[in-house]
């Protein structure tokens, strides 16, 4: 039996703790990225001044300490899972066969999975623990050694460098990671499931078990001391495979995305990342392309839970990667050159097709709008709001007005139109078949991304000036609308449950409240604005994401928030269509102005709370909060 991560993690800290003086020189030596203002500057700066030279590199090698025997037995009980390999390449074969990899490129991991199941595919199907054991021993001295890299290393050779008689607990984290990640990310009745029900019982379970043996992947790397390019990979996608699981509010998933920027300042990939003697091209690009998903993902947990984000562009290098795909990122000298030679001046691909690093891209550049709407929202300066307001609206536009000309198709001219084409080729996946699906689908999550980005605003500014309410209206609409429009084609993006759910989750929620609130105001006031807010086909827009927040099963991470979510939005249509008599129907006209409309604007958990909690039929939920002056 596999013990429990949190034991592992216990008994590591307390390993470490008694660790003796030579493995404490082993991690003295692990310093990492170090700034202008750090201890050693003064020493880097003037080196030849103070007769200082490069501090000596320290190679991993004999003189370490051995690895503990529980170590090796533990390690050698999550290698026994891969036995399954050929039913894990099944999980990545759909992955891959639709679009690239989250940050691991696919024809890495193809080289991964070959080089591992070749040499070691008939120790793991006999399962001899003492083989086993060896297996972990050689794996956990591949971790503790260094990996190389340098300006000339091409992609294969990086690749190699972590695979076969090379493999690190990285490299098996992430392919446990994947199959899990892929798994929960399937439809429930997906024939993929069949042939392992009798062993796994469902995909939430088979999820849930890669999960917690890429954890034990992860406390192993932390016993190592890894610190590289492969390893924040494996922490990024574990990440997401944690948010999955146990949802986008779940303290993990916000402990987990501050470990990965942790591991990225320490690394200085917020500092730039550009070709040079050590750094080969794609490596570089990779870097960008960790970073970017990091800040991103930063920005998104922070807006989603109202707390001060992690990484800040002000002290980082805002640099995005260039719009290539997984495989062109592969490729090497003239055939490179030529891909190259047909990225614009801004990076971007001119042949209109959409991978995922366009997606990556559209979101960076919005983010980076979303911090600046973080600091008008959370921040304590009263100042200038309004003006702070304007200039974030004004670089939404010129961002907008620099997207290439293909950004500007609709998802619906995308699923409606099957003339409607992206570009030359079928974008990032890999046939026609799944063109419509991709480019569909991404397509809403980057319309949905940019309108929300215009939401968060608009509620920031009335949360800080009382501005009005009712200018959320039109861009909640909108968003609410696409989330429907994904929500009505479940079948059609049934290899994307994922964002299905992340759809409702983060966009869908907070928009459909602030309708439903809106609808209710209008019902109790008899004051109707139906060019703003048609209310039968607001009422129609509910219920139906009503419907999608029931189909949000209990396995899934984003439960709990939506079935919150589905109780509070029910309550509000309940009492729109079967209202209850006022308490004082002789109450002032006045009551009913949307100034004096007051619900938690700062973050969606604490909207959600309350949209859960206020008593609707009581009419209190107009009332200012104690403590709260009348606008």
């Amino acid at each position: 039996m596999i013990p429990t991560p949190s034991d592992d993690r216990l008994t590591s800290s307390r390993a470490s703790l008694a660790s003796p003086d030579g493995s404490m020189s082993f991690r003295e030596g692990k310093v990492g990225f170090l700034g202008p203002t750090s201890y050693s500057a003064i020493f880097s700066e003037n080196p030849i001044s103070l007769g200082v030279g490069e501090p000596d590199e320290i190679e991993d090698g004999p003189d370490l300490t051995p690895i503990p025997p529980e170590k090796i037995e533990q390690g050698a009980r999550i290698l026994a899972l891969l036995r399954d390999i050929p039913l894990y390449e099944k999980f990545t074969q759909r992955w891959f066969d639709l679009c690239d990899g989250i940050l691991i490129m696919q024809p890495a991991y193809r080289i991964w999975i070959d080089d591992l199941w070749a040499e070691f595919g008939r120790l793991l199907l006999e399962g001899n623990m003492d083989q086993l054991r060896n297996l972990s021993e050689l794996v956990w001295r591949n971790t503790r050694t260094p990996m190389k890299v340098h300006g000339q290393m091409t992609p294969r050779e990086w690749a190699k460098s972590a695979s076969g008689r090379n493999l690190r607990w990285e490299v098996v984290g992430v392919i446990l990671t994947l199959a899990g990640l892929i798994a929960i990310n399937l439809s429930s009745w997906d024939a993929i499931f069949d042939n392992i029900r009798d062993r796994f019982i469902d995909r939430g379970t088979f999820a849930e078990r890669m999960r917690k043996a890429s954890e034990f992947c992860l406390c192993f790397c932390y016993d190592a001391e890894v610190l590289n390019d492969l390893y924040v990979c494996f922490m990024y996608e574990d990440l997401v495979l944690v948010e999955c699981l146990k949802g986008d509010a779940h303290y993990s998933a916000w402990q987990r995305t501050g470990e990965v920027c942790d591991a990225i300042v320490a690394m200085g990939l917020h500092q730039g990342n550009k070709v040079n003697a050590e750094t080969p091209f794609f490596l570089a690009e990779l870097r960008k392309k960790i970073f970017i998903s990091a800040y991103g993902r930063d920005k998104q947990v922070a807006t989603f839970l109202g707390r001060p984000p992690r990484l800040s562009y002000r002290y980082c290098k805002m640099e995005a990667p260039l719009d290539l795909s997984d495989d062109q990122l592969w490729l090497q000298g003239p055939e490179l050159d030529v891909v190259l030679s047909q990225l614009d001046s801004n990076g971007w691909n001119t042949s209109g097709n959409l991978c995922r690093t366009t997606w990556l891209r559209v979101w960076f550049q919005h983010c980076r709008m979303r911090e600046d709407i973080l600091e008008v929202a959370l921040g304590s300066d009263e100042e200038d709001v309004s003006y702070k307001g304007e200039q974030i609206q004004l670089k939404l536009q010129r961002l907008h007005a620099s997207y290439p000309a293909f950004m500007s198709i609709t998802p619906e001219e995308v699923l409606n139109n099957s003339e409607v084409q992206l570009g030359n080729g079928f974008g990032f996946a890999r046939s026609e078949k799944n063109m419509r699906q991709l480019n569909s689908l991404f397509m809403i999550c980057i319309h949905a991304g940019i309108y929300h980005t215009d939401f968060l605003l608009q509620r920031a500014m009335i949360n800080r000036r009382n501005a009005g309410y009712k200018e959320l209206i039109p861009i909640s609409r909108k968003i609410l609308k696409l989330v429907l429009l994904a929500q009505t084609r479940r079948d059609f993006f049934r290899d994307f449950q994922g964002d299905l759910i992340y759809l409702c989750t983060v966009h869908g929620l907070p928009t459909a409240g602030v309708l439903a609130i809106e609808l209710l105001k209008q019902e109790q006031s008899r004051q109707y604005t139906p060019d703003l807010l048609p209310r039968s086909e607001t009422i129609q827009d509910l219920s139906v994401f009503i419907s999608a927040l029931a189909t949000v099963s209990p396995g899934e991470g984003n439960y709990y928030i939506c079935n919150q979510g589905r109780r509070a939005l029910k309550r509000v249509l309940d009492q729109i269509l079967s209202p209850q008599p006022p308490p004082n129907p002789a109450s002032d006209q006045t009551a009913f102005d949307e100034m004096n409309l007051y619900f938690p604007t700062a973050n969606d958990a604490d909207f959600l709370q309350w949209l859960e909690n206020v008593e609707w039929d009581k009419g209190n939920w107009m009332n200012p909060p104690p403590g709260q002056a009348q606008a």
